[in-house]
């Protein structure tokens, strides 16, 4: 009857034990994903906030006024709204459009 008691409480506690090991495990792992996801996305912030500051400051209408002046004496013209197209297929439908009129006009 002792013996009896003493193995099952024996073995009940390695199988927690083994248990507890083996959550202590997956929780340290998932601590350090998250920690290296946390330093991902600091980098990524510090970086989007560069970014979004040099977008500001080389947006600004007179800088690029100044930097087309410099650069070329080009004129730009801007496209119809037209001539933009929202997708591949919208293109290549109003290109297949195109080579069917000039078809009929032969």
């Amino acid at each position: 009857m002792f013996k009896k008691s003493v193995i099952i409480s024996l073995s009940v506690f390695f199988i927690l034990m083994i248990f507890t090991s083996i959550i202590k495990n997956n929780t340290r792992n998932i601590e350090k994903n998250i920690e290296k996801l946390g330093e991902e996305i600091s980098i990524l912030e510090k970086e989007l906030a560069d970014a979004q500051i040099d977008f500001i400051y080389l947006s600004t209408p007179e800088r690029l006024r100044k930097k087309l002046a410099d650069l070329t004496n080009t004129k730009y013209f801007s496209y119809d709204y037209s001539r933009i197209f929202l997708s591949t297929k919208d293109f290549i439908r109003y290109t297949s459009q195109e080579t069917k009129s000039f078809k009929i006009k032969k």
